[in-house]
């Protein structure tokens, strides 16, 4: 039941993602540009109903990726690569949920925005190891469900997520440099509902200690 309630997990963060940016966006004032303007404004002190973005989208989403990570920690332990790629998706759900706390002083849409404070810093900080971690994970990850013949499918669509998101960037940018982050947060949470469907599918496997 533990990979289940971490395949559950990561759907509904998929869900919980979209609805928050969503929401947000569709909350700011007409000078905001979802194209142009970064994901994080939408829970700055200076948003229009900030609590969409952080309370309904960063807080829950990232709650909901650690309980995936735990679940794939435990199952995938004691393998090295399953307890990097779990404890790196650990950490990226941990940034989601700081996200919705750290808020940022202004939108960079408003006049003088600085985003100088403590708060806004740690924001900043926060989001430079969520990014790397977020990146890592499906990696490792994937490398981790190769070695579990009833997982193989699962494990080239980590490879490619990377890539995709590099690509979907690119692709996007043309819009501008908001889309563009949009775009590569949504092929992350479409990897991560798919690892949590096929997650329901399958029952609880670990690796043998040998493959260590």
């Amino acid at each position: 039941m533990l990979l289940r309630a971490a395949g559950v997990c990561a759907i509904l963060a998929f869900f919980t993602s979209a609805i928050g940016w969503i929401a947000g966006d569709l909350a700011q004032p007409a000078a905001f540009s979802p194209a142009n303007d970064d994901i994080s404004d939408l829970g700055a002190l200076t948003a229009s109903s900030p609590w969409l973005y952080n309370q309904v989208g960063a807080n829950p989403t990232g709650l909901l990726v650690m309980g995936a990570a735990l679940g794939l920690w435990s199952a995938l332990s004691p393998a090295v690569l399953g307890r990097i790629g779990a404890g790196a998706l650990f950490v990226a759900g941990l940034g989601s949920f700081l996200d919705g706390l750290f808020q940022l002083d202004c939108q960079g849409v408003d006049a003088g925005c600085a985003n100088d404070s403590w708060h806004a810093d740690a924001h900043k900080w926060e989001s430079r190891f969520t990014v790397a971690a977020t990146l890592l994970a499906p990696i490792m990850l994937a490398f981790a469900f190769r070695r579990i013949p009833a997982w193989r499918s699962v494990w080239l669509p980590g490879l490619v997520v990377l890539p995709a998101i590099i690509l979907g960037n690119a692709v996007f940018s043309t819009l501008g440099a908001g889309a563009a982050t949009r775009a590569g947060t949504a092929i992350w949470f479409v990897w991560l509902a798919y690892v949590g469907l096929r997650l329901l599918r399958e029952p609880e496997r670990r690796i043998p200690p040998a493959e260590t």
